[in-house]
């Protein structure tokens, strides 16, 4: 009898048992194959708790298992059941057809190559699920397979981060670890998550450094195509850094120390490196000065009239090879027309000097308010979803000008910016993504200058954004 009572009694598994749950004893159990989690028997069973996971819980689950497996290899660790190639496999044509022209890091060629030949490797595997999670995020979109399963930008963050984790292994500065972070990076700063975004920002910029990759001497034995990857990369979190200097009022590490990467010869005019080239050129124009200066809210010392003249000179106009249908055009003349307002701004904190004392700078926010304007004519509508939040940041930040210039000048001055400023807010309120602060704070000086903003129907914000007064750099 005692016999009996033996053979009846089940072993818990070893995550039911840290999340202290019912366990069928299935191998693997029904509680596990339900959350997506490892079935392993390497310890013995506890009591049964509360069913719900924690932060915690899931850690402790990925220690146990940990320890316990003496020989767990990283190309192909025991871990939750992978995405599928064939949803990967979409979202890589997905990021050629609309988002490499304006965030090159690899090909599809390139990319499908990996997917074929080292899908079993971790860090492949993670950077793969990151950059199909940013471009799903990036698109606003989601993908559906043909079991009725579907996978958002925001499922996958979080399946790449929770795989990551379980194996804590992205300290690592491999260029795929570098790749990963930038495109989570991507994929929560178009969720409105600005806290994680930015510090996942962080997280690449510090694994660049350690790997060297802010000095020149680094690239020169690697083979062309490597160098190329890498200098992609590197100033594209160049840029990221500066965006976030702004407004999260950071310093920034890196600076234009490294050559940009060059042109390349190719038949498919989506993998050009054209427009990239030409955002990188609107990003270093200023210098880092003039980001560090906008971060402390003051005038740095470095950052001349000089330097300010020569961006009001040589971010004037777009080069005309690049054409405003194209995705790359958004970028490139939202974000020159962004860098030129920051830099009138940058004029009032240096008063006194006879370029900020200029009687024409009043129209400055005018004239580039209506070259933005004119850029939105010539864009297709449905581009600008491809971008996320930036681009209704930027124009905002020309509409918050636009707003001073209402308050500060003479009567026909005023009628002048408030007609332009018309346009520029029913074009940013049209947009999709917003950011509840930078609203609050315009709709704020609005009212403070008697100004009712132009808008038929009451602002909808997007109910997953979230504001960035509680970041901490």
């Amino acid at each position: 009898m005692t016999l009996n009572r033996q053979t009846c009694v089940k072993q818990a598994c070893d995550c039911c048992r840290v999340r202290r749950v019912k366990c069928d004893s299935k191998r693997p159990c029904s509680s596990c194959l339900q959350n997506n989690l490892s079935c392993t028997y390497l310890q013995p069973s506890k009591k049964r708790g509360p069913k719900s996971i924690r932060l915690r819980s899931l850690k402790k689950i990925a220690e146990v298992q940990m320890v316990s497996m003496t020989n767990v290899i990283t190309t192909g660790p025991a871990m939750r059941e992978k995405v599928p190639r064939k949803l990967i496999e979409q979202c890589l044509r997905l990021y050629h057809d609309s988002l490499y022209v304006i965030w090159p890091l690899l090909s599809y060629d390139d990319l499908h190559k990996l997917l074929e030949e080292k899908y079993e490797d971790n860090y492949v595997y993670w950077f793969l699920i990151a950059l199909s999670a940013a471009t799903l995020s990036d698109l606003q979109t989601e993908i559906k397979l043909e079991d009725g399963t579907s996978f958002t930008g925001r499922q996958l963050s979080s399946l790449c981060i929770s795989s990551c984790q379980q194996f804590d292994d992205l300290d690592n500065s491999n260029i795929f670890n570098i790749m990963t972070y930038y495109c989570l990076h991507r994929s929560f700063a178009q969720i409105s998550n600005t806290r994680t975004s930015y510090r996942l920002c962080c997280e690449a910029v510090s694994l660049v450094t350690v790997a060297g990759l802010h000095r020149e001497e680094a690239y020169v034995a690697l083979p062309f195509e490597e160098q190329q990857l890498r200098r992609k990369l590197y100033y594209l979190l160049l840029m990221t850094e500066r965006y976030y200097a702004i407004y999260l009022h950071c310093a920034t590490s890196l600076d234009a120390t490294i050559s940009p990467p060059q042109l390349e010869f190719v038949s498919d005019p989506q993998l050009s490196l054209d427009s990239f080239l030409e955002m990188i050129r609107i990003f270093t124009i200023p210098g880092k000065c003039f980001f560090d200066a906008l971060a402390a809210n003051s005038a740095n010392t470095s950052c001349t009239e000089e330097s300010l003249k020569k961006i009001w000179k040589e971010l004037h106009t777009t080069p005309s090879e690049i054409e405003p249908w194209s995705n790359g055009y958004i970028d490139i003349s939202f974000s020159r027309h962004w860098i030129r307002i920051l830099a009138w701004k940058l004029v009032y904190l240096m008063r006194g000097t006879k370029f900020s004392s200029n009687v024409n700078n009043g129209r400055i926010p005018v004239e580039i308010a209506r070259d933005m304007l004119i850029d939105t004519y010539l864009t297709p509508e449905n581009l600008y979803d491809v971008h996320g939040p930036g681009i209704p940041i930027k124009t905002l930040e020309i509409a918050t000008a636009l707003v001073d210039i209402v308050g500060q000048y003479d009567h026909n001055m005023k009628l002048e910016a408030w007609n332009v400023l018309y346009d520029i807010s029913k074009f940013a309120f049209s947009l999709n993504h917003y950011n509840n602060e930078m609203i609050k704070r315009f709709s704020t000086k609005c009212q403070s200058a008697l100004i009712t903003l132009p808008i038929s129907k009451p602002l909808q914000l997007n109910d997953d954004s979230k504001d960035d007064e509680n970041i901490i750099p």
